[in-house]
């Protein structure tokens, strides 16, 4: 295990075992990899996420994904439009339900 103080932090670094493995393989002019199973259900990753690759200075590669905030609305509105395409053929959408003003409406 590793430490070192800076401006009255500790900064600790700790070797764990990983909770999974993968292997790198080429797929057409690039490289690949599939993130197992146990990844995915703990970090909560899905299709169309966007992962940003950082490389530390020891050549450590960090992935880090991007969720939508708030304030991203293009983002928001790409995640919207994939999860009501994915939704099940005969729900019945919001705009076929009686609408009743519940507030200062305007229509």
């Amino acid at each position: 295990m590793e430490h070192k103080v800076s401006e009255g932090l500790i900064h600790v670094v700790a070797i764990a075992e990983p909770i999974a493995k993968g292997t790198i393989r080429t797929w057409g002019n690039s490289l690949a990899l599939r993130i197992p199973s146990e990844v995915v259900k703990i970090s909560k990753l899905k299709d169309g996420v966007e992962v940003g690759f950082h490389v530390s200075a020891d050549g450590e590669v960090v992935l880090r994904a991007s969720y939508p905030n708030a304030d991203d609305q293009e983002s928001l509105r790409a995640l919207f439009l994939s999860l009501r395409g994915s939704s099940r053929p005969g729900v019945r959408s919001h705009e076929e339900e009686p609408y009743e003003p519940m507030g200062a409406e305007q229509i």
